[in-house]
């Protein structure tokens, strides 16, 4: 069986001949690790934590047995030779893991080649926001809105004459996010701000609050508030003086793809929305099929998926407010007679339900069950984009699709083959994969919004 892991890709760097390079990814951890080896010495790397090497306290090797420790951090492995690997099991503190390292010439590193770098291609104005939200608390945000520059080789060679442009407002998805959607060091509002300028389209994107220049109360934030500091940061777009009021929409991705047409629904001035990967089922319903979705892409056979879909059902649905001692109840009532590794394999192990009680006690997740597309989406008069990528196992693109077109008619609804949720082609769709994958957004995802945006402007 599979497991659920998070790895990273390889950046190709000079090695001395003499010296010699293997990798291994902790499962258990997320981690890369590297071995250094050469005649005389043995160091440890953890690359995605930092670039500097991790000296051996003592090391050995005799015959085809590999043994090493690294006091400073609590490390020890032995490792046995079969052809050109090294296998064998690692610990550090509580943790122990069989663990195997493959020969490279590379030490890991993540690359990121759609990432822009200064100087960009668009010229950028800074968009501030103050304002005091429904619940009085006051609320300043600050983001980038990148402009269109007229460029030999423009897909928008009106580009030249023009003194205003479409533009759209990025909203990013659930949890604190910068204004590039920063994710794994993937930088996804970023690459498609860049990606829209070519084509003639300003972009506004924002630190969420409390993230980066923006600040704001969060504790007591949930899905409708932060649709509160969209609308205001879309108004306040709304009198830059690059930006065509009469081409304004708003956009998001996953959260951010409910809150654009939350917007939308009370704000007419918006002249369209986009949702990347948005919902149009329930809260509850896009994390049971969420849950289902991750795992059964993690080979997680059916009788424990049914035993794990069980289980989170009705910790989901459980009152607010209840205590671990409840939830751990729960969880031990699904999981009698599975075995420790099989409790494990779904997440139902130690620790399970002092973790559900802290997720579930949270404003934020307890106004995100109930949510429901229904209540805003029939309400949206303005042209729709909706998206999703067909490999998509944290918002599953046919419900959702499904369930938009119906409560929106007008909307234009797509399900992009071979993408996952952050629109990266990828194979399984897991989250697991996302730190694995070099493209940050794939082009066709990106193109279809700007074609929207001028099929819009042309229809005008």
């Amino acid at each position: 069986m599979k497991k659920i892991t998070a790895t990273a890709l390889l950046l190709c760097m000079a090695l001395a001949a003499q010296a010699q390079w293997y990798t291994a990814m902790s499962q258990k951890t997320g981690l890369v690790l590297c071995l250094h080896l050469t005649d005389s010495n043995v160091s440890l790397y953890s690359p995605l934590q930092s670039g500097d090497p991790i000296p051996a306290s003592k090391w050995s090797l005799h015959g085809d047995t590999l043994r090493m420790e690294c006091s400073s951090i609590g490390f020890k492995a032995t490792l046995a030779r079969h052809d050109s690997t090294w296998t064998g099991t690692w610990r550090q503190g509580l943790l122990k893991e069989a663990v195997t390292f493959n020969p490279t010439d590379t030490l890991f590193q993540l690359r990121r080649p759609q990432t822009p770098q200064p100087p960009y291609r668009f010229d950028e104005d800074t968009v501030t926001a103050d304002y005091t939200d429904s619940q009085g608390n006051r609320v300043h945000l600050e983001g980038s809105l990148s402009i269109p520059r007229g460029m030999p080789g423009t897909h928008a060679p009106r580009l030249r004459q023009q003194s205003t442009f479409p533009c759209i407002v990025l909203v990013s998805g659930s949890g604190q996010q910068n204004r590039d959607e920063e994710i794994m060091q993937h930088k996804p509002f970023l690459v498609l701000a860049d990606y829209l300028a070519s084509r003639g389209i300003a972009v506004l994107r924002y630190d969420d609050r409390g993230v980066g220049k923006s600040t704001g109360a969060l504790d007591s934030a949930d899905t409708w508030l932060f649709a509160e500091d969209a609308e205001a940061m879309f108004l306040a777009v709304s009198a830059n003086k690059h930006v065509d009021r009469s081409r304004l929409g708003i956009g998001g991705h996953s959260e951010g793809g409910a809150i654009a047409p939350m917007v939308a629904a009370k704000n007419k001035e918006v002249r369209f929305v986009v949702m990347m990967a948005g919902q149009g089922c329930t809260g509850l319903d896009v994390l049971l099929r969420q849950n289902d979705a991750i795992y059964r892409a993690a080979d997680v056979s059916d009788s424990l998926l049914a035993i794990r879909t069980a289980c989170m059902r009705a910790l989901l649905t459980m009152p607010a407010g209840s205590s671990q001692k409840e939830y751990k109840a729960v969880i031990d009532r699904h999981t009698t007679g599975l075995s420790k590794e099989q409790t494990e394999s779904i997440s139902l192990g130690r620790g399970t339900a002092a973790a559900i009680k802290q997720q579930l006690g949270s404003r934020w997740m307890q106004s995100f069950l109930v949510l429901d597309p229904a209540v805003y989406l029939p309400k949206v008069q303005c042209p729709v984009l909706a998206l999703n990528g067909s490999k998509d196992c944290q918002v599953l693109p046919r419900p959702n699709l499904d369930r938009i077109k119906t409560l929106c008619p007008q909307a234009d609804c797509r399900e992009l083959p071979g993408l996952n949720h952050l629109f990266q082609h990828c194979e399984t769709g897991s989250p697991d994969e996302y730190m694995l994958i070099e493209e940050t957004f794939s082009e066709e995802a990106m193109e279809a919004i700007a074609d929207f945006i001028f099929q819009l402007d042309s229809a005008d």
